[in-house]
């Protein structure tokens, strides 16, 4: 009478599956041994896992079928350690389940014998497994004493597989840079932190967003500084660092809650700026408690950025707003020009309306024409119900654009630059009569940054203040530029 049995089939490396263990290899090897020995296999298992730890996904659900079906008596196996080389398991299946463990390629008596055979095999296998793991750790260890990561590479670096060791990625290695003095020159927070580094692109090799935990990590690993930490191991490595030593200790500081972040008021113009030197950001600190002077971070290491003074940098970034200062007369004929392209845009939203309501009524007129030759059983229910559902979508999208442009028709674009060509025409004067703070505000809507080298600053403008800096620097803007703003 033919016993029922499982067979398991289990591979851990790759290795293994180059070298007579693959799954293939043991399938046609229990297959072939059931057949001989009289053996019914209910279900094979396949696993590819390490067998030294407890807990397998395909080991547990083989767990619960012979829990389940009492009369499966047999487990067959490739050998005995393709079953566990860990003892928890093995005693949980020959003891509290009272199976009987068959290897189809070792000889092993089923008697007490067997039994103390196969426990022996167990235990050597374990023994394999544990020296086999020291001798990695201890490899490892090795490695990073020398300096040498000896793991997969954090964000900001790439395994070079020829000098196994670390090398920059040239995609992520800056905007890791980015993530430090974002962290360290703001008062930003390790959470917004993540979502500003989601905003920019950076996520893992994954293509996985950073939580909140992830980037607290990376801003404390000493890796980005040009060390290698591992364990209870810390020592220079031989690996291109991200960040100066100065930039990772101010993270540091904050991280701990020691680094005194001064608020936006003490430094209004700190994030404004970056340095035209080696492109780091520009911060500030107070001299004697009262004095502010603004300076690169450093992040890259000695820097050539003079010290300059609150006072001295608020008179350098006036030049920023006169740029984009527009005269009277040139207001008048802006918005002139800016009125004439809204009647046009209005009058061509106007005419697309007609033609997508147009469009609209003809859908409705097919959708009528179809359901009366559902009904006349023309067209069958199905296709009937396929026409329509098409048809329904189509209409929804057309319904959809139809609101967008009556929208668009009801906006005051010409209102708006009326205010904001005004506005630019006293901002001169409004700048040098606001204090630091709100010089800073309106500056930050002008600009997205500024480059500060040494006393020159040069700024990037934002939409549409860069055409307006643009045209007062030409000669035919105003013609050039009425449709754009």
């Amino acid at each position: 009478m033919n016993r029922k049995a499982v067979a398991y089939i289990r591979v851990s490396t790759e290795e293994q599956a180059e070298h007579g263990y693959s799954l293939e290899v043991q399938g046609q090897v229990l297959k072939d041994y059931a057949q001989g020995h009289e053996i019914q296999v209910i279900e094979t298992f396949v696993e590819a896992e390490s067998a030294f730890k407890p807990g397998r996904r395909e080991f547990e659900r083989m767990v619960k079928l012979l829990e389940a079906d009492k009369t499966i008596t047999v487990v067959l196996c490739y050998k005995i350690d393709r079953i566990s080389r860990n003892t928890t398991d093995y005693a949980h299946l020959v003891e509290k389940l009272g199976v009987e463990i068959v290897s189809a390629t070792e000889q092993l008596p089923s008697n007490s014998t067997g039994r103390l055979m196969g426990d022996m095999q167990i235990a050597f296998s374990r023994h394999f497994s544990a020296q086999l793991s020291e001798r990695v750790t201890q490899a490892m260890y090795a490695k990073a004493k020398k300096g040498i990561y000896p793991s997969s590479a954090p964000l900001g670096y790439l395994n070079d597989r020829q000098t196994r060791t670390i090398v920059l990625d040239p995609e992520r290695a800056e905007l890791v840079r980015e993530l430090f003095e974002t962290y360290a020159e703001t008062e930003i927070s390790v959470l917004d932190l993540a979502r500003w580094a989601e905003r920019q692109g950076l996520r893992s090799r994954k293509s996985e967003h950073l939580a909140k935990s992830t980037v607290h990590k990376l801003l404390s690993n000493p890796i980005y500084k040009g060390h290698v930490r591992w364990g209870d191991v810390l020592v220079p490595g031989i690996h291109p660092r991200i960040v100066s030593d100065y930039l990772f200790d101010r993270v540091q500081e904050k991280l701990a809650g020691r680094g005194h972040i001064q608020s936006k008021h003490d430094f209004p113009f700190r994030g404004i700026l970056v340095c035209g030197h080696c492109g780091c950001q520009i911060t500030a600190t107070k001299a004697k408690g009262r004095y502010v002077y603004y300076h690169c971070t450093h992040g890259h290491g000695k820097c050539p950025q003079p010290y300059i003074r609150q006072e001295a940098l608020s008179l350098k970034l006036q030049s920023v707003v006169d740029n984009v200062r527009i005269p009277e007369d040139v207001v008048a004929q802006l918005l002139e020009q800016v009125r004439a392209g809204e009647d046009a845009r209005k009058a061509a939203v106007g005419k697309r309306l007609e033609s997508l309501k147009s469009e609209l009524a003809n859908l409705a007129k097919r959708r009528d024409q179809a359901y009366i030759d559902k009904l006349d059983r023309v067209i069958t229910e199905e296709r009937w119900r396929e026409m329509d559902r098409a048809w329904a979508n189509e209409a929804g999208k057309i319904e959809k654009t139809i609101s967008q442009l009556e929208g668009a028709l009801l906006s005051t674009g010409s209102d708006d630059a009326g205010a904001a060509f005004e506005l630019l025409e006293q901002a001169s004067e409004l700048y040098s009569r606001q204090p630091f703070d709100e010089q800073a505000r309106g500056l930050r809507i002008l600009v997205s940054n500024c480059k500060l080298t040494g006393g020159k600053v040069e700024p990037n403008y934002r939409k549409p203040f860069d055409l307006v800096a643009e045209g007062l620097r030409s000669d035919n803007w105003y013609a050039r530029q009425g449709s754009n703003l």
